[in-house]
């Protein structure tokens, strides 16, 4: 069709062809892709591409014809098809006919498309459409890099952007990928031949690297498209729709030009058809590149096979970037490029190379595989440079795997064998010493002779190399040697390696023990490690434990008991409460029935003689039950041995039978004690007869019968020896007896725990001891006041009352009693006749004066009286007086009996019982007999019937009363009309108070009222509001604190001083901001008088925001002192803009200190010059007047811009653009048109830049004015600032004077002395601290001077220590350099010094990976290796350690729960117990009460003609009492009283009713009774309780022996609490017995507290033993000779052994946790079964208490019915 008018390029960003490819980037040229693709190209609409069809054209421009065919079914034909508009015309040709031939879409249609798909990635430079009608209204060029999967945009085109694209941007292009819309080439002119031309590069914006990765992607393209949108139309369209309007629109292009080249990314200059396109088409741009610089691909983007050393990269400027060949040393041809590798290698070479031959392998196949090694005779690049390794299966690591090169720095050698840890050998075929076993299944190749160091012989090898046997020290065995023999225990380092079990030879079982802690097996209840222990609550017993008391014994023959005080503070020399007194004659038999070990016994009998001369005969007869078997332990023994003769002398205590009796366990046995004579009855007086004390008999084992003395062997007979020299037999025998010697303890012990196999229990009892432990050896308990018995179980003579206090002193009174001892339950002495009570120590009832008893005198008023005053007790008939003489309170009369009268109430107004009585007593007057009452206070009147003067109320009403008026006690009481007597309204109030209750301060007044304290309220009148002020002197203010209404920002409680921060309190407005500026003032605080703040140093004005006097510059940044020299000024204050001082006439300069311009001389002696001065001065100023007019210029440019000034070249520049812009409309442009306007446009270039230099230039002198002109601006603004500022400040001081001038002082006159005040006293510290000696300042220089005397004494020394410190570093640094690393890095990290660090796998000195030190790894044998291995076991070791005390810790916290759950059982066990106590002493006291009154009531019905208070008074005695009889009883018996209440009419009806009332009151007694059974059912139901808290408390008895045994059998434990609780479900005493086993419950947690002491301490041993292991291991780091792995072994060795012993503490701590997990679990269980007890309990105790709550209701209504007989009585006395 046509040709292209412009070839255009990317400019400056292609780069120089011209070097070619060799030198660097090169690229293809640059043509049309259209040529030769006209298949490639494709359009969406084509006219006549299904038929033929019409269409028009606007306006007949060309032709006369106006409208045509278009036929496009087949292609363009000059001659026979020139109807045809396919696609394909629009490509360029150079034929003449090319304006008869174009594209033409379907009319009408507006969304059309063009595109071209290329066959492979090409450059896109530009893009020209050339249209034949109008150009379209708008379209968008879009392109695709990926074959047409995506597409992004690069421009879009329309005539009103904003409506057609409103979301894009219209520019302007800032970078070469911003997508916006242009309206430039979217006109409707011209309307044919019009362009539009897109460049993807825009020439106008500089690319600064044209080869980046964002340049080169926007160029790529492999498809580009044309969208057309919107069709241009006059506009007829919209009025018509028919089809000949649409026919003439449509798009019509003549020539489309779409320039690029083949995309090679610089590493071709030409290109090549791609397969299947031909090559013989003229001027088309090919796909395929010709790639140079070792690439490939259709556009070079990939290196060529065995090119990839370094990574593909596109070729830039003289860099070819080319792909480098792979080095493989001839044993691969097959490599690959890796980012991983070349990073490493410092970005020099990446290639991998692949399947490399010949057994090499690496990178560039530089090493041999595994289990091949280098052969160091061959070069790398032979063949047969690799060799087989040679090392032992075995015992090599690896599978046999040799170091494959040398390397010292990392000590390998070609073709070594690596053993494993424990083989060594060339080929690691032998094991190392102490290891044994070679297998190719161990991981370290042979096993450890696994010998225990403790248990080994340290001389010669460990173990045998081929079974491993270790080889034992003499008192060791085991396979390992880590087993003691049997017998011993502690395997150590010893040279025997274990020591002797030495267990107890009765306390354990047998001599063997554990061999890791010795522990014995211990009987039961024994414990310790050599079972030498009892356990808390048991007791090893003492050989006198068989003692049998002489008066328990069976007495015959004229034998009595003796019992015998005990005294306190004093030894006993006898056991029990006494004696046995035998007479001659007389017989002792003892039962014996717990032998606890058959064997023989001494028998010991113990007494105290009554006679000077010895006890003669004595026949002592062992009676057994029957014949002895032969076979029996006593088998031996013949009838002879069983009776025995004995005398007892007198000079001694005890005495042993001749020989030893034989007796059995299991047999019971009487021992027959005949006392046949004294002496020669010759000796003895007649009126006395022979008689002996017998205290007691004792079993004494026979310590010769038990084989632990005589069993031949050393130990033995040391024992035996040791009992016969300590004697330990002998001293036992006696009652009083030395304490026992250590030695004889632990014989005896041993003894015991034989006899008895056990320790024996305490059972010490509940009530009588004070714990539950006993002594440990003899089993004494602890016994509370006057408590006997070993076990505390009774009490001693002379006392009683058994119980938890102890018992308690019978005391009978020597006057009263027979004896000295009681009845040891109830504590009732033995009374001589007349003696009364329970010590017999008083009279009867109605008597007194003992021991002379006589009778009360009482006048009939009671029969009861003090026991040794005899004053009269419970006076009735309202008597009271020590014999009842006279009336009580509140009644009159003379009671003396036989003379005066009854005791009658005093009627004020009525009788003390009527609720209506107000006098405190009365009198009956002699003369007039009338009666005088004394009223209480608040009553006046004759009968008290009034109120008294400050007092209110209705006393005449029943239930009224007076009370004080409630005034606050702010009346005159002496006022009767103070307050009204009837309301109580207060109406006189007083000390400046008012109100209804005078309970508030008067308006001005404040304070208390209630303390008559109110007082003038004190405002100050200038901070007070004045609303709240009648005047000046009186103002309101609050009536409970005095505080003031204060104006804003006043405080004080008289509103006298201005808030912090305020001022000007002298206003009356309230007070003022001081507003300090807080950066120049020293506080926000000002004067409160005149608002002056306390400005820092510089600075002033009222509110320091300017700058002191003297002083200038800007106060927000800094002032300065005017330094201006008095010489040569006018005054002292300089400018505070400028700081220029004021200078006088002749001088000059910023602070007057120069001679002025015109004068001369030398300042201050300034002289005027000459008078030609003037003349240059004229000139001078007249160049400074023009400087003055080009400023002013210069301004005015400023204001209104360069315009102006060069307003004559801007219009001949738009003179020319506007020409330039007429040719470039012009429509028929010619080449000659566009070389005019290229020139123009230089033109215009050159012109806009002489003029843009012209206004550089000018714009910098304007910049230089411009700043001077500024500064003088600034200048004069300050002054005028200043100017206004000091203006300001007179005003305000003006303002201020005249406001003090018109103001009252006083207000503020106390502000003043308290702020001078404050003033003088930081004077007078300031002054204190600077002449006070010492002060702060002088202490201050006086450090000063110590410290540089400090500082001269001392440099000379600094000075020679850092020379010298100096040297020794320059010495080290010279040892540093010399030294030799490669040992230190094979040593500390296992690799050669000098190796690279890159190829190091073990690191070393000074290597780092990710920016840490890399010394070590995996398989490293350094000592870094090793330590860490070894620091890791450690921390292992420690979270074992760690996680074994979180359970013990776990346990503990069970543990202490347990023990407050159990304490918690037993308070609400002893508060159960009070209440039973409670209960029972209730009761009681309700049976006493009941005796009382049965004696009364009899010794009432004894008596004839009781009087009516007679029988009143038993009434209401018994009406007391509560009734527990049901309400329709009570009913019944009411009416009966009422009807005979009505009845009574005079005495002697009353005293025919007296029988009747009698009848009644033995029906009272009978119900009384009634109460008593309740009661008792009651006290039942309390022993139920009680009986229930008994069995709780066994229950947590039980827990707390589980606690105690938490080491123990569980079995065993279970046992004994079933024993327990059978043993105490019976009676009371169990239930004591139990409490007293929860006391002890605290003790033995703590013992178990004790033991996981021990525990922890064993683990914390185990941890501080790892912790020394790691402080070891972290040694190790710095050791470098040879001792470095044999030490390794050892901490290695030493940490394992501890975590072993962690192990086993932590396997014990898991027992112990979960036995106490099933101790707490029964413990939890008896807890609730306790709970619910209790709640029996509780359930119990609230049907008491409503049964209670009955009887009191009841109660109530009987005392009714009481007072309403009381009224009846009073009314029939008035009527007497």
């Amino acid at each position: 069709c046509r040709a292209s008018l412009w070839s255009i390029e990317p400019g400056s960003s292609v780069p120089d062809h011209a070097h070619g490819c060799a030198q660097g980037s090169c690229y293809p040229a640059t043509g049309d892709l259209l040529v030769g693709r006209e298949k490639k190209l494709k359009a969406s609409s084509t006219c006549g591409h299904n038929r033929r069809e019409p269409y028009c054209i606007v306006s007949h421009l060309q032709e006369e014809k106006k409208c045509f065919q278009c036929d496009s079914r087949r292609p363009y034909d000059l001659v026979y098809n020139t109807i045809s508009h396919r696609i394909e015309n629009v490509i360029t040709t150079f034929r003449p006919d090319r304006k008869k031939c174009w594209w033409q879409s379907e009319n009408g249609k507006s969304n059309v498309y063009i595109q071209l798909d290329l066959e492979a990635e090409f450059h896109f430079t530009h893009l020209i459409m050339t249209f034949k009608t109008f150009r379209p209204a708008a379209l968008l060029i879009e392109r695709s890099a990926d074959f047409g999967h995506t597409w992004q945009v690069y421009r879009y085109f329309a005539y009103d952007c904003s409506a057609v694209f409103p979301r894009i941007s219209q520019g302007p292009l800032r970078s070469v990928d911003d997508v916006i819309c242009e309206s430039r080439y979217s006109d409707i002119e011209p309307s044919t031949e019009g362009e539009v031309i897109f460049r993807v590069l825009d020439p106008s914006i500089q690319i600064e690297d044209p080869y980046s990765h964002r340049i080169q992607n926007q160029l790529k393209i492999t498809n580009l498209r044309v969208n057309f949108t919107k069709l241009h139309t006059l506009g007829d369209n919209l009025l018509d729709s028919r089809q000949e309007i649409k026919e003439k629109y449509y798009y019509a292009m003549y020539e489309l030009v779409v320039r690029g080249n083949c995309f090679c990314y610089g590493h071709a200059s030409e290109c090549a058809p791609i397969e299947g396109v031909k090559d013989d088409i003229e001027g088309m741009v090919h796909g395929r590149c010709v790639c140079k610089h070792n690439t490939k691909g259709l556009n070079c983007e990939q290196c060529n096979d065995f090119y990839n050393d370094l990574d593909w990269r596109p070729a830039k400027g003289r860099d070819t970037n080319a792909c480098k060949k792979c080095n493989c040393n001839g044993h691969s041809s097959k490599c690959h490029f890796d980012m991983a590798v070349y990073m490493a290698t410092g970005n020099v070479s990446g290639g991998v190379c692949e399947d490399c031959l010949h057994n090499t392998m690496g990178r560039n196949c530089e090493a041999c595989k595994p289990f091949y090694y280098k052969d160091p005779g061959r070069d790398i690049r032979d063949p047969r440079v690799c060799i087989p390794c040679d090392c032992d299966h075995s015992g090599s690591v690896n599978d046999g795997e040799c170091d494959g090169h040398d390397d010292p720095a990392q000590g390998m050698i070609a073709g070594q064998c690596r053993c494993k840890e424990n083989v060594q050998g060339p080929r690691c075929d032998t094991c190392r010493v102490g290891y044994f076993g070679l297998s190719a299944d161990d991981p370290h190749g042979c096993q450890s002779c696994r010998c225990n160091p403790r248990g080994t012989v340290s001389s010669g090898p460990q173990c045998d190399p081929v079974r491993g046997a270790c080889f034992c020290k003499r008192l060791v065995t085991g396979h390992s040697c880590n087993q003691c023999v049997a017998e011993h225990w502690g395997l150590s380092h010893d040279v025997s390696g274990c020591r002797g079990c030495d267990c107890d030879v009765g306390g354990a079982i047998d001599n063997q023990c554990l061999m890791e802690s010795g522990q014995c097996r211990c009987r039961s209840h024994t414990l310790g490690r050599q079972c030498n222990q009892v356990e808390p609550g048991y007791f090893f017993m003492a050989l006198d434990h068989y003692l049998y008391e002489a008066e328990l014994a069976k007495l015959s023959q004229g034998c009595t008991v003796e019992e015998r005080e005990h005294l306190p503070d004093q030894p006993s020399s006898w056991t029990g409460t006494g004696f046995a007194r035998v007479p001659e004659g007389g017989v002792l038999e003892f039962s014996i029935s717990n032998i606890p070990y058959s064997m023989e016994y001494d028998v010991i009998i113990r007494y105290e003689p009554q006679m000077p001369l010895d006890w003669e005969e004595v026949r002592v007869t062992v009676v057994r039950p029957g014949p002895i078997p032969t076979s029996s332990p006593c088998g031996n023994t013949i009838p002879s041995d069983d009776l025995l003769t004995i005398s007892l002398p007198s000079g001694s205590r005890f005495m042993a039978l001749p020989h030893p009796v034989c007796l059995e366990r299991g047999v019971s046995y009487k021992l027959h004690l005949e006392f046949v004579r004294y002496v020669d009855k010759n000796s003895i007086p007649s009126t006395s007869s022979a008689n002996i004390l017998i205290d007691s008999i004792v079993l004494m084992p026979l310590y010769s019968s038990l084989e632990m003395f005589v069993a031949g062997d050393p130990a033995s007979v040391v024992r035996k020896q040791n009992y016969e020299r300590f004697r330990c037999h002998e001293s036992a025998k006696s009652v009083p007896r030395p304490a026992i010697s250590d030695v004889c303890a632990k014989l005896v012990f041993s003894l015991s725990t034989i006899i008895n196999d056990r320790a024996l229990p305490c059972h010490c009892d509940a009530q009588g001891s004070f714990s539950s432990e006993c002594h440990v050896h003899g089993g004494q308990c602890h016994c509370r006041p006057n408590v006997i018995g070993q076990r505390c179980d009774k009490c001693a003579p002379g006392t009683y009352g058994f119980g938890p206090a102890g018992c308690k002193s019978c005391e009978c009174s020597q006057e009263g009693s027979h004896s000295r001892f009681c009845d040891q339950y109830t504590g009732q002495c033995p009374c001589l006749s007349g003696a009364f009570g329970q010590r017999c120590d008083g009279c009867q009832t109605g008597h007194w004066g003992f021991p002379t008893c006589r009778q009360c005198q009482c006048n009939g008023h009671t029969e009861e009286c003090h026991q040794r005053t005899g004053t009269c007790l419970n006076c009735r008939s309202h008597t009271a007086g020590s014999n009842c003489e006279k009336c009580a309170s509140g009644y009159y009369g003379n009671p003396v009996l036989g003379l005066g009268s009854q005791c009658r109430p005093c009627p004020c107004p009525d009788g003390p019982e009527s609720g209506r009585h107000y006098a405190a007593s009365c009198y009956q007057d002699s003369h007039n007999r009338q009666v005088v009452c004394n009223c209480k206070q608040g009553y006046t009147g004759a009968r008290c019937e009034e109120c008294a003067p400050g007092y209110y109320g209705n006393p005449s009403q029943p239930g009224g009363q007076c009370q004080p008026c409630p005034c606050s006690n702010n009346i005159d009481l002496s006022d009767p009309e103070a307050c009204d007597r009837r309301t109580g309204e207060c109406r006189k109030c007083l000390y400046n108070t008012e109100g209804p209750n005078c309970s508030m301060c008067k308006s001005g007044y404040y304070g208390e009222a209630s303390r008559r304290n109110c007082r003038k309220c004190t405002c100050n009148f200038l901070g007070t509001e004045h609303s709240q002020c009648l005047s000046r002197d009186e103002c309101l203010c609050q009536r409970a604190t005095g505080q003031c209404q204060c104006l804003p920002q006043v405080i004080g409680l008289t509103c006298d001083h201005c808030s912090p921060n305020f001022w000007n309190l002298a206003s009356g407005r309230g007070c003022e901001p001081c507003n300090c500026d807080p950066n120049n003032a020293y506080t926000s605080t000002c004067n409160e008088f005149t608002g002056k703040c306390q400005c820092r140093e510089g600075f002033g004005g009222k509110t320091c925001r300017d700058c002191q006097e003297n002083h200038w510059g800007d106060p927000r940044i800094q002032c300065r002192a005017c330094h201006c020299d008095p010489r040569g000024i006018e005054h002292s204050q300089c400018n505070p803009v400028t700081g220029h001082c004021a200078c006088r006439q002749g001088v000059s300069g910023v602070h007057c200190d120069q001679c002025a311009r015109g004068f001369s001389g030398t300042f201050p002696d300034c002289q005027p010059c000459h008078q030609c001065f003037g003349d240059w001065d004229r000139i001078v100023q007249d160049l400074a007047a023009r400087t003055k007019a080009l400023a002013t210029r210069a301004q005015e440019i400023q204001t209104t811009g360069l315009t102006p000034a060069y307003e004559k070249s801007f219009k001949e520049l738009e003179g020319k653009l506007a020409q330039a812009r007429d040719i470039v409309n012009a429509r028929n442009t010619t080449a000659e048109a566009v070389t005019t306007l290229m020139g123009m446009m230089e033109e215009l270039r050159s012109l806009i830049a002489e003029t843009t230099d012209m206004l550089n230039s000018l714009e910098g002198e304007l910049t230089t004015v411009q700043d001077s002109n500024y500064e003088a601006s600034n200048d004069l603004s300050k002054l005028e600032r200043e100017a206004k500022e000091l203006n300001l400040t007179s005003e305000q001081l003006k303002h201020q004077l005249d406001i003090l001038k018109n103001s009252n002082f006083l207000g503020a006159y106390d502000s003043i002395r308290a702020s001078y005040n404050k003033s003088h006293d930081a004077e007078r510290r300031v002054n204190q601290s600077t002449t006070d000696t010492p002060s702060t300042v002088s202490q201050s220089a006086d450090t000063r001077r110590k410290t540089e005397r400090l500082i001269t004494q001392k440099k000379d020394d600094f000075n020679r220590k850092n020379a010298a410190n100096k040297r020794a570093l320059t010495d080290l640094n010279a040892k540093v350099q010399g030294l030799d690393l490669k040992k230190i890095n094979e040593k500390v990290c296992g690799a050669s010094g000098d190796v690279p660090c890159g190829e190091s796998p073990c690191g070393g000195i000074g290597c780092r990976d990710d920016e840490r030190r890399h010394c070590g790894g995996l398989s490293c044998n350094g000592a870094i290796s090793a330590a860490d291995n070894a620091l890791e076991r450690s921390k292992h070791a420690e979270k074992e350690l760690v996680k074994a005390m979180g359970e013990v810790e776990e346990l503990f916290k069970q543990v202490a729960d347990a023990k407050t759950k159990a304490q918690e059982a037993k308070d609400k066990a002893q508060a159960a117990l009070r209440k039973a106590s409670d209960t029972k002493s209730k009761v009681e006291r309700s049976n006493n009460d009941l005796r009382d009154l049965i004696k009364q009531i009899r010794a009432f019905l004894m008596q004839e003609g009781a009087d009516p208070d007679s029988i009143e008074a038993v009434a209401n005695r018994v009406l007391e009492l509560s009734i527990p009889a049901s309400p329709q009883q009570i009913r019944h018996l009411a009416d009966e009283i009422k009807d005979r209440v009505r009845s009574l009419s005079s005495v002697d009806a009353i005293l025919q009713q007296t029988q009747d009332d009698v009848h009644k009151a033995e029906q009272l007694l009978l119900e009384a009774r009634k109460a008593r059974n309740k009661a008792e059912r009651a006290k039942n139901t309390a022993d139920s309780v009680k009986q229930a808290l008994d069995d709780a408390r066994k229950a947590q008895a039980a827990a707390e022996k589980a606690i105690r045994q938490a080491r123990d059998d569980i079995g065993m434990t279970e046992n004994r609490l079933a024993q327990i609780q059978s043993e105490t479900t019976a009676n009371e005493k169990g239930l004591n017995d139990a409490m007293e086993r929860l006391g002890d419950l605290g003790r033995h947690i703590e013992a178990l507290k004790s033991k996981r002491a021990n525990n922890s301490m064993a683990v914390a041993l185990a941890e501080e033993t790892a912790t020394t292991a790691r402080d070891k291991a972290s040694d190790a780091k710095q050791i470098l000779d040879g001792e470095l792995s044999d030490k390794y072994s050892t901490v290695k060795d030493l940490v394992g052994r501890k975590a072993n012993a962690v192990q086993d503490a932590k396997k014990k701590a898991e027992q112990l946790r979960d036995e106490a997990k099933q101790l707490l679990k029964d413990a939890q269980d008896k807890l609730q079964r306790l709970a619910e007890l209790e709640k029996h309990y509780e359930e119990n105790q609230r049907m008491l208490e409503g049964k209670a709550r009955q009887l009191d209701g009841l109660e109530d209504k009987m005392k009714i019915i009481l007072d309403a007989i009381n009224k009846q009585i009073q009314i029939y006395n008035t009527c007497q």
